[in-house]
């Protein structure tokens, strides 16, 4: 297949690495380029993975609220509808941030808006839920020292500052859903939520027991005089596809603390 995969990101590059390896054509753009792009090439699919996060997290969206909307809202719903026109398949990478507590429905609706970046992400996740495969990943996590790799984001924090318990949340061994977005998109598979996400949850308590470690703890006073905005804290339901937590972070953290 002739896929054009948008966002030269750490999501963007891992899918085109894998789509390349199993030997599809694949071209990698910025967003800049991907309109003109995709009205002058013909793909079967294009998959978005560009949006803006904030650096270094989400607490930097609350300064440029306009920038976070026009990337995360209005220009994957464009993207959207020039593919739709051209009768090409689109694929889009979303966030498991729009959800606050346990929830046990792939197709539920947003229920968390503490943040402008979390409110963006869920406006498009509801958009585009059935004219899209929409690909939602949680606090993602592998087994390299990666500057937005979950594990090495708590090592750092542990080492030069505090860690905080929100309590149970799922989280997404990136490179295992990378694959598994790619065995979607190769089956043809109907538009609508993927939750790739692992199995199960986890505590902090949890991850930083797998890595050994003692970190000191934020009490949530100090957590909310250290943060901007609140952060969302969420169980959602697992594509089948993907592993437990358990067994994916462990996998992880052995193949990241060995490398250290």
């Amino acid at each position: 297949m002739k896929i054009l995969v948008v966002g030269r990101g750490w999501v963007g590059q891992k899918v085109f690495n894998e789509l390349h390896s199993r030997m599809h054509e694949v071209v990698i753009t910025s967003h800049e380029f991907a309109h003109s792009i995709i009205q002058h090439n013909k793909y079967d699919w294009v998959i978005n993975c560009a949006g803006v996060t904030g650096v270094p997290n989400v607490d930097a969206c609350e300064n440029n609220k306009q920038l976070t909307y026009e990337g995360n809202v209005l220009f994957p719903i464009e993207l959207s509808h020039l593919c739709n026109t051209l009768g090409i398949r689109f694929a889009h990478f979303s966030s498991g941030c729009i959800y606050e507590g346990d929830i046990t429905d792939v197709r539920a609706k947003p229920n968390f808006f503490g943040s402008t970046y979390s409110i963006s992400k869920g406006i498009s996740d509801t958009y585009l839920l059935d004219t899209a495969q929409v690909y939602r990943i949680r606090m993602p996590f592998t087994g390299v020292n990666e500057k937005k790799n979950t594990l090495s984001k708590i090592l750092y924090y542990a080492k030069h500052g505090k860690l905080f318990e929100a309590g149970y949340n799922s989280l997404t061994d990136l490179d295992e859903a990378v694959r598994v977005a790619a065995n979607l998109i190769e089956r043809g598979a109907d538009n609508g939520p993927y939750n790739l996400v692992n199995s199960d949850a986890v505590t902090m308590h949890d991850v930083v027991e797998l890595l050994g470690i003692t970190p000191e703890w934020f009490t949530p006073e100090e957590f909310i005089a250290a943060t901007v905005v609140k952060r969302s804290t969420c169980t959602i339901p697992a594509y089948e596809e993907m592993r437990p937590i358990q067994t994916a972070l462990q996998i992880a953290i052995d193949s990241l603390l060995d490398k250290k």
